[in-house]
């Protein structure tokens, strides 16, 4: 059968268009604004990694993956070694155990706690650069926020938790990239993902959240590897009658935002988020208003009688836990963060402790915050767009003051990004409950001059150097 010369071509199944992409993506292609996002992904990643690897739902995943995967070249951080998909399910549960790793609002994504450490376990086993883990990185990142972007935030507001649902395609084409598969093959190995994928927000505030992400980096490991020893996949399992877009996104698919796959990157465009404290991101602008209006008015926990904060629906929906009884709830928590603001003027990973949790003052501190989720939040294109888990805090003192502060975003988002020093300060703090302070400075050292890493052995050698506990155990 022969197809008329006038008759109109065929659109491109997005999981080819995917995998075409991806196959011919080069290390030039990537523009230096991009490949500096991906550096600060990988380097971000690692630290809040090494500071997870000692949690107990790290150390659960990197137990389970020593009895279930062979033995291969690939470091666990925890310690020991395992085949690309071992290491790559252990090291992504480190990677989001503490949830203080990166996310993206091209489909409310924790892209780089999936794809830094499937990327690595794929680059290490595949013998490949520095500049190549970089171009892993960015590889995966794209595909799987271009995807989300094309079917839309709704699924994620429908329920289905974006960081599984659209990781384990990132991870399927980190994976291809690191290990050099056709166009074809990478189409394969994102079909195949898709095909398997799934995810749900309720487990949040639990230890099945990482393991979710861990699942979903294995996932996609398995997917690349099946696809190169020939394993075929419709590619169409996207636009599929009974495919992806219709059963998770309500029909949702926007296929020009595959076409533009290379001339628009994502990791400039919406942007990566990187976190200055370890709890969800939906309690950072809360967070950062309470503390800006303190030091203005230089009030303390004392001088407040209450804060009541306004919130866009999606924030009140992650944030369920007013009284918090472990610290994956805490995570979850507005009330503990906005108390822990007002007791301490931060929140760092020492404040989510067993000790910090049944602390009597903190205690009474949660009790004097409330929160209430405006369901006109969105019907403002502008602030819906410019502060999607903005908040509005109103500060009643006990003098009878009524203080109100609006944060859009929080520090540390695309529009208040940090600083290079508060960067490095993340990292290494991160990065020093597994290796100690000097092991943290000199791997954040290696890291900045990645591209100039022929080898990536001496590097993974220093993530995995001894000396790995529990932050949450010394603290308690």
């Amino acid at each position: 059968m022969t197809t008329s010369p006038d008759a109109p071509a065929r659109p491109i199944p997005a999981a080819r268009r995917i995998g075409d992409w991806v196959a011919g993506l080069r290390r030039a292609d990537i523009p230096a604004p991009a490949a500096a996002v991906a550096l600060c992904c990988i380097v971000d990643t690692l630290g809040v990694a090494l500071a997870g690897a000692g949690t107990e739902a790290a150390m659960l995943a990197a137990d389970v993956a020593r009895d279930t995967y062979a033995p291969g070249p690939a470091p666990l951080l925890a310690g020991g070694r395992l085949c690309m998909e071992g290491a790559a399910f252990a090291n992504a549960a480190a990677a989001h155990a503490l949830d203080f790793d990166d996310n993206s609002y091209a489909g409310f994504v924790h892209g780089s706690a999936i794809l830094v450490p499937t990327a690595l376990a794929a680059t290490g086993m595949a013998g490949g650069t520095g500049s190549d883990l970089l171009t892993a990185v960015v590889a995966g990142a794209e595909a799987q926020y271009a995807l989300a972007e094309a079917v839309g935030n709704g699924v994620y507001h429908a329920g289905w938790w974006t960081t599984a649902l659209f990781g384990t395609v990132g991870a399927a084409a980190a994976t291809a990239k690191a290990l050099g598969l056709d166009g074809i093959s990478a189409a394969d190995a994102v079909a195949f993902a898709l095909c398997g994928t799934g995810g749900l927000r309720a487990c949040f505030g639990t230890g099945a959240k990482p393991l979710l992400a861990a699942q979903a980096a294995a996932n996609g490991v398995r997917a690349a590897r099946l696809a190169a020893r020939g394993l075929t996949v419709p590619h169409g399992v996207v636009e599929d009658p009974r495919g992806f877009a219709r059963l998770v996104a309500e029909d949702r698919f926007d296929p020009t935002a595959l076409e533009s796959l290379g001339r628009r990157w994502r990791l400039l465009d919406p942007g990566i988020d990187t976190k200055l404290y370890p709890v969800c991101l939906s309690s950072h602008a809360a967070m950062d208003a309470l503390r800006d209006l303190m030091a203005e008015r230089q009030l303390s926990a004392a001088d407040i009688a209450s804060v009541h904060c306004r919130v866009p629906p999606v924030v009140a929906a992650n944030l369920t836990y007013d009284r918090p009884a472990t610290a994956g709830e805490a995570r979850f928590s507005l009330h503990f963060a906005v108390a822990c603001v007002m007791r301490h003027g931060t929140l760092t990973l020492e404040h989510l402790s067993r000790t910090m949790l049944t602390d009597p003052a903190l205690g009474a501190a949660m009790g004097r915050v409330s929160m209430a989720a405006d369901p006109d939040w969105n019907a403002d294109a502008d602030r819906a767009r410019l502060a999607p888990e903005g908040a509005e805090v109103i500060v009643e003192t006990v003098a009878g003051e009524r203080i109100t502060r609006f944060c859009p975003s929080a520090r540390g988002t695309v529009a208040r990004p940090l600083s290079a020093a508060e960067h490095a300060a993340k990292f290494n703090s991160c990065a020093a409950h597994a290796i100690g302070a000097e092991g943290a400075e000199l791997l954040h050292l290696k890291l900045q001059s990645l591209e100039l890493e022929a080898d990536l052995s001496s590097l993974l050698q220093l993530c995995t150097m001894p000396g790995i506990h529990d932050p949450d155990e010394k603290r308690s």
